[in-house]
């Protein structure tokens, strides 16, 4: 008799809590969990956790880095200092007065060493390695017969729209170095999935993107303590620019001026025909420094 009131007692009580599931719906179960996942400290203290291992192994990455730039790369990094020693000083200054951060400035050192004429087999060019794309998005010429993002003034200044812009979207600026090496898109979608912190989403990255990061931070670093014993940041630019429109090549010019035609040459890849359009646009022309009043008047004496 015992045993036939439990198994009644069993019965009719599965009965109940059947009934109610079945009114149950499973929004209400999704609601309610994600009710108590929210107000759950402990998952709250897990996530905050979670977020600061992640900065702690961040910049463990970025010591680890510098200490191997130092003991490697330090003579190299001296000479990609070099080579930008007229760029870095006005890439800068445009940075002040941007509102930008003064390290950016040594994104071409990562980027293309400071090297102006610097083309990749992707297709990037100039110091900032912009793509064609990109660049004509933020205003830069490039056709056949002018890149100007071999032109360092007008690129810098196309860059560093560029730098706001990402800035605008991430409001983080490791995250702005991310979108810089592997495009703002699949940023975006990272952050989206998980996380809104570098160091939160960095695994889910490409691996060459997480060590562009981490090898930007670090160089950072590196470059400032070299700097310091240096006067690049101060010293003046070894070329003054000129404003001009076209019909004029790169050789006559050098006759007019008295440069050798190889120095103006080389001081503008961006004319890829040596030879400044007549277009309608004004272009910059880098001469020697002290050449430039000179070339100035001669070129508007001309025209």
């Amino acid at each position: 008799m015992s045993k036939l009131l439990i198994l009644t007692f069993i019965f009719v009580t599965s009965l109940i809590y059947t009934t109610k599931a079945d009114y149950l719906k499973q929004e209400d179960v999704s609601e309610n969990v994600e009710i108590s996942v929210k107000n759950s400290k402990t998952v709250k203290d897990l996530d905050e956790a979670l977020s600061k291992t992640g900065e702690i192994v961040l910049e463990t990455k970025v010591k680890e880095q510098k200490e191997v730039l130092l003991k490697t790369k330090k003579e190299e990094i001296k000479r990609c200092l070099e080579n930008g020693k007229d760029i870095i000083p006005i890439i800068t200054k445009v940075l002040l007065q941007h509102n930008l951060p003064k390290e950016l400035a040594f994104v071409p050192l990562i980027e293309s060493h400071y090297i102006n004429g610097l083309k990749s087999p992707k297709g990037a060019a100039g110091i900032w390695q912009l793509m064609p794309e990109t660049a004509r998005s933020l205003g830069l010429v490039v056709n056949k017969k002018v890149d100007e993002r071999l032109d360092p003034v007008k690129s810098t200044l196309a860059a560093v729209k560029y730098l706001k812009n990402l800035y605008k979207i991430f409001g983080d600026w490791k995250l702005v170095l991310a979108s810089y090496n592997a495009g703002h898109n699949k940023v975006i979608v990272k952050t989206s999935y998980h996380g809104s912190s570098f160091a939160e989403i960095k695994n889910y990255l490409p691996k060459q993107t997480q060590n562009y990061v981490i090898k930007f931070l670090a160089i950072v670093e590196v470059a400032k303590s070299l700097l310091d014993k240096k006067s690049i940041v101060n010293s003046e630019p070894s070329f003054e620019i000129v404003k001009v429109k076209g019909g004029y090549k790169l050789e006559k010019i050098a006759s007019l001026i008295y440069v050798s035609k190889e120095k103006l040459m080389a001081l503008n890849p961006h004319f890829l025909k040596k030879e400044i359009p007549d277009d309608g646009r004004e272009y910059n022309l880098y001469v020697p420094k002290g050449y430039g009043k000179l070339a100035e008047a001669i070129l508007n004496g001309e025209s």
